[in-house]
């Protein structure tokens, strides 16, 4: 009897996907579960997408579960009760330059009063606002600096914005385009003076609510935030409270808590404020797919040879 691999993805694959799929994985039962719920994924080997928590949690057979995100809390809780044998890798390196182009998309925005701008558009209204500001000069803070924070920095840097970077463990070496490095004990010295300040953070016990109010409080006035991450990482009444005041200039917001966020929260009318619905990561885009695929297929690979993976989840760190 063949092993069988589910594949449990966001949207369909393509046939030119699956055809490769198939190519690699030919000693496999390959089991298409576009219901990310179906009861047929708990009967696999080895998963890969975004399957339903509980119905891996029915599991008896998974051994190595593959995820199309890099983020893997939804994984590592009570729902999904992985057996502690069960390997898990995800998909870090893919999502880095689809959310660098957007959070650069979202700095500029906010710098212009893009925001604004729209509204006097959809008013039918021609009105110059004034003042506004380029990123040329800015001191931007990358709070997490992997794949994603990275690839912000170096488009940050490229564009004459001085870089710090923030990372939990220290390096050897300073990354392109981070002029200052700190560590996760450093990260107020790291905020301060800063004009932006992005959060390129996991969801585990160590960043969530890591931006509270006294955080906040700390940012120089008029210093926008941009999260990419989690919704968790910022004490979000907060941060209504001090956009509502000025104290903080702006916001772009890719994650909120909860998600999706209230119809009735006041950050919706806030003309400094950018909300998108979690799409940074690009999910749509081909390029997006095929290095999430790429990377699936290349570890597949290793699993049928029995080699050790580059690269596994260190469930006690999160990520």
């Amino acid at each position: 009897m063949k092993q069988k691999l589910a594949v449990a993805p966001f949207a369909p694959l393509s046939d030119t996907r699956i055809t490769k799929l198939r190519e690699v994985a030919k000693d496999f039962e390959i089991v298409i579960c576009n219901d990310r719920s179906n009861a047929e994924i708990a009967e696999c080997e080895v998963v890969f997408g975004y399957p339903d928590a509980k119905v891996l949690g029915t599991s008896k057979k998974l051994k190595w579960l593959h995820t199309q995100t890099a983020g893997v809390d939804a994984f590592l809780g009570a729902e999904a009760n992985l057996d502690k044998d069960v390997i898990i890798t995800n998909s870090v390196g893919a999502y880095g330059l689809s959310i660098a182009e957007h959070l650069i998309m979202v700095s500029i925005m906010l710098l212009r009063r893009m925001g604004e701008y729209s509204r006097l558009q959809v008013a039918h209204e021609w009105k110059s606002l004034g003042t506004t500001e380029t990123l040329y000069g800015k001191l931007v803070t990358i709070v997490g600096l992997g794949d994603i924070g990275h690839n912000f920095a170096t488009r940050c840097h490229s564009m004459g914005a001085r870089v710090r970077g923030v990372v939990r463990t220290p390096r050897a070496e300073m990354p392109e385009g981070v002029d200052e490095l700190f560590t996760g004990d450093e990260l107020d010295k790291a905020l301060d003076g800063a004009d932006i300040v992005a959060l390129c953070l996991p969801s585990t016990s160590e960043t969530t609510l890591l931006f509270d109010k006294p955080r906040l409080q700390k940012l120089k006035k008029g210093a926008m935030i941009l999260n990419v991450g989690r919704g968790t990482a910022i004490d979000q009444d907060s941060l209504i409270e001090l956009l509502q005041s000025g104290h903080l200039g702006g916001a772009g917001l890719d994650v909120t808590t909860p998600e999706p966020l209230p119809a009735d929260s006041p950050l919706w009318a806030m003309p400094n404020v950018i909300i998108t619905p979690h799409v940074s990561n690009g999910v749509s885009l081909d390029l997006t797919l095929d290095l999430i695929f790429d990377k699936f297929t290349e570890y597949l690979q290793d699993y049928i040879a029995g080699k050790p993976f580059k690269k596994v989840v260190d469930r006690s760190a999160g990520y």
